[in-house]
């Protein structure tokens, strides 16, 4: 409570306390606006004489801006338009007549009571959408590890059986076309990535030829000779990147004279060195199994995210129908 007139600001207090109120009452505007600064407020009470009209106004204000839930009330001896619209402006929640006799200071009293009410009354709506939308996100967090747990609960299940993983599964055998006009590279990747380890291996010799392959059967990892007889590695990768999403490229030089043979991966039409120095075909084997644990993980994921949606989607589509109910019937009683 903010009033210049201690003998007002007194007689307030007095009734104000006597209504189980606690108050603090100030004569100065500095301290008042410390105080707002500093602590909430349910409820302000200030004199619109002090320490003026305008500083009033200016007071109302600043209330308004550091503490939008506090209710602003005015008291004022006049009641003329010139002085009260002003304070509706500024944000006053009511101007009330001030401390002239009892009548009106009890009038005062149930208007600091009734706002106080109120005030609180929107804490606690607030305070409860607040929980409910916490707890509405603990809940989206533990299903979500609750179906992580079942996906990996189910690859153990089968690991055990000695089969390969349901993600694997889900993926079948990775394509893999290599364009090459040479067969040495073809020749080791074929040891290296057989079939009964779940790998579709096809060669091109030739940009042509890897086009028409890519079209009957789009591959999921293509690896490039940036030289080939008829069309370069790049053109054949952004070719066939363009109609294959999610295509993993790689591209590999051989060596000229002046420069070393490097390997390297094609991201969003951009080239980021994967293998610096590429002297042999077991280096690129090393890589493309690394490729076959990212794809495994990808799949994982969107398994996990299957499982949760199948299972789970629909509760938490009944949560966020109440929670918009919720929001209304308390929006209402506003």
């Amino acid at each position: 409570m903010l009033d210049a007139e201690v003998d007002v600001l007194r007689g307030v207090e007095k009734v104000l306390l006597e209504a189980g109120l606690t108050v603090t009452a100030l004569t100065s505007p500095e301290r008042a606006r410390d105080q707002v600064s500093n602590r909430f407020f349910s409820v302000v009470l200030c004199d619109l004489e002090t320490p003026s009209l305008d500083g009033a106004i200016d007071f109302i204000r600043f209330v308004r801006d550091k503490s939008p839930l506090t209710a602003a009330i005015a008291m004022s001896r006049r009641t003329n338009f010139e002085v009260v619209a002003p304070a509706f402006r500024a944000g006053a929640a009511d101007v009330m007549p001030e401390y002239r006799n009892s009548d009106s200071v009890l009038s005062l009293r149930d208007r600091v009571l009734r706002a106080a009410r109120d005030v609180q009354t929107a804490l606690g709506r607030d305070q409860l959408l607040t929980e409910f939308a916490d707890a509405n996100d603990e809940l989206v967090r533990k299903l979500m590890d609750l179906s992580g747990r079942a996906t990996a609960l189910e690859d153990k299940l089968v690991a055990s059986e000695r089969e390969p993983s349901s993600s694997a599964n889900r993926l079948g055998a990775l394509h893999l076309l290599v364009v090459d006009d040479q067969s040495d590279l073809v020749a080791v990747l074929a040891k290296a990535l057989p079939a009964d380890k779940g790998w579709r291996l096809q060669h091109a010799h030739s940009g042509g030829e890897a086009l028409d392959i890519a079209t009957q059967t789009p591959p999921q990892v293509l690896v490039a000779k940036e030289s080939l007889p008829d069309l370069t590695g790049s053109m054949v990768i952004k070719t066939i990147q363009a109609s294959v999403p999610g295509l993993v490229a790689m591209l590999f030089l051989p060596p000229t004279a002046g420069r070393e043979s490097e390997a390297k991966v094609v991201d969003q039409s951009r080239l980021r060195t994967l293998i610096p120095r590429f002297g042999s075909a077991v280096d690129l084997v090393a890589q493309l199994f690394e490729v076959r644990d990212a794809l495994h993980r990808k799949a994982r994921e969107r398994r996990h995210v299957k499982i949760f949606q199948n299972q789970y989607l629909e509760i938490l589509q009944r949560c966020h129908r109440l929670q918009q109910q919720l929001e209304a019937l308390l929006n209402e009683k506003k």
